[in-house]
């Protein structure tokens, strides 16, 4: 019985006690109705109801609260919010709720073929791909525009580490660090080799996923110099007689390096200076190590590859222009890239398929050999809208996880631990010799970023005629000023 009711009933047993007038009363259930009727008989045909006894009275203060209703409903529990789904075992990454259209930048060759096919696989969900390949100088200089607008138009970039640690010093590629540790145990990141997040990291951030581990070594027509009664050479010294020897049976190319762009030229000095013991640098306290009689024996090793061995070619071939000559036949002996074996069985692109053989980069007579370790990798660039960056990330791994890396692992050696690939290039045992006796990876002083970009600068000024001594002179002098200015001596 309400509260309200129970006063009523104590207000109306009193009235009836002092007047004695019959009166019908209201129900007592949870209803706030009651009805009164005095005119429907005699006292004694509807006589009073008794008072209720005062005992039997809550009191006012002790009121008891009103029940709830007995039919209403228990509250609902809140559904869980729905897993989201895989896309497929292909891309093994969540299907994002929104599409979401990703514009690549890079340059192509056959495992980064391999692995944009990695990406399309998920366009079976929300995602959309895009793909710009250039050359690869041509490539590099529009990502670094590209980032350097400040309002980049692409979202991943693909470069080696050299243009990663180029464009991390400039503030254009995003750390990855925080999304690296969110996914490191659900995606396995710990089986690509520390030695790799290292060639893609800058002052311990994470700036690309690697996905391609990478060196130089010889390449060679077996048949084409089969045919000319020539070895394949092992030294410079070796390879300065054998080009003269191709060229003297016609051929326009004696041996082909690729030293048309500024990096080129670095990547190759490093390397040829740290078959001579030396390294471009000192690894701890960064002064300049390149502007010596090693670094000047080095650059005129080169300058002489472009002048005597390929006049017309070195100086102006991108790399994917060296490739082309090895598959056409126009070079039958080189340095290249070990990610371009591949592309000399391509029988949709080469005219030579099996003829191309493989042998460790050239030496200067020690031990090491005028060889890099390099990486590939996925960058996000700076600037790009946060709420998409998540989004970016996950499909840098798809396109790099252990499915994905069996597959690329038929066009060229990739960074999971293990990994490999029965129809593989046949360039392994030569890439793994180049690597294991190479020079080794770029060093990671914090001044290192600036030695490679001021030689870069000053070498390629050797094709405009420059001397070797006035281009590394030039280099050293730029190199103090700037690394002193960031206090970095």
């Amino acid at each position: 019985m309400s509260t309200q009711h129970r006063r009523w009933w104590r207000i109306f047993a009193i009235f009836l006690a002092f007047t004695l007038v019959v009166a019908a009363c209201g129900n007592d259930d949870d209803d706030d109705t009651g009805t009164a009727s005095g005119d429907t008989g005699t006292e004694e045909q509807a006589p009073a109801p008794e008072p209720e006894p005062e005992q039997e009275e809550a009191p006012e203060q002790e009121e008891a609260p009103a029940p709830e209703p007995e039919d209403e409903p228990e509250p609902e529990e809140q559904a869980p919010e729905p897993e989201m789904m895989i896309i497929s075992d292909e891309c093994a990454i969540p299907d994002p709720s929104d599409s979401i259209e990703i514009d690549v930048m890079g340059w192509e060759f056959p495992i980064i073929t391999q692995y944009a096919d990695e990406l399309d696989d998920c366009e079976e969900g929300n995602y959309s791909f895009n793909y710009q390949f250039l050359d690869s100088v041509e490539a590099r200089n529009a990502m670094t525009q590209d980032a350097a607008s400040g309002s980049p138009s692409f979202e991943l970039y693909q470069g080696s580490n050299a243009f990663i640690s180029e464009l991390a010093n400039q503030g254009f590629v995003r750390p990855l660090n925080d999304l690296v540790d969110k996914y490191r145990d659900e995606y396995n990141l710990d089986q690509i080799d520390e030695a790799f997040w290292n060639m893609a990291s800058l002052d311990g951030n994470i700036y690309a996923i690697p996905m391609v581990s990478n060196t130089m070594h010889v390449f060679y027509n077996e048949p084409a110099l089969s045919e000319l009664g020539l070895d394949v050479p092992t030294t410079f010294d070796e390879a300065f007689q054998t080009c003269a020897a191709i060229q003297d049976a016609g051929y326009d190319i004696g041996f082909l390096y690729m030293l048309s762009a500024g990096w080129a030229w670095q990547i190759e000095f490093d390397s040829v200076l740290g078959s001579l013991g030396q390294t471009s640098i000192d690894p701890v306290t960064g002064q300049p190590n390149f502007n010596s009689p090693e670094g000047i024996e080095a650059a005129t090793l080169l300058q002489r590859m472009w002048q005597e061995c390929a006049p017309d070619a070195a100086g102006s071939y991108s790399t994917d222009d060296v490739q082309a000559a090895f598959q056409t036949g126009e070079a039958i002996l080189g340095h290249t890239w070990a990610s371009r074996a591949g592309a000399m069985d391509d029988p949709e692109a080469s005219t030579v398929v099996g003829e191309i053989q493989f042998a460790p980069a050239l030496g200067t007579g020690g031990s090491t050999l005028a060889a890099p370790a390099y990486i590939d990798g996925w960058m996000i660039p700076a600037n790009t809208p946060e709420d998409r960056v998540e989004a970016i990330f996950l499909a840098m791994l798809a396109a790099t996880d252990l499915e994905s890396q069996e597959a690329a692992a038929q066009f060229g050696l990739v960074t999971r631990t293990g990994v490999s690939h029965p129809e593989g290039p046949r360039d392994a045992a030569a890439a793994e010799a180049s690597l294991v006796n190479g020079r080794g990876a770029d060093l990671t002083h914090p001044a290192a970023g600036i030695a490679r970009a001021k030689l870069g600068e000053a070498l390629v000024t050797i094709l405009d005629g420059a001397s070797v001594e006035e281009a590394l002179a030039a280099a050293e002098e730029a190199y103090l000023a700037e690394a002193a200015e960031q206090g970095l001596l």
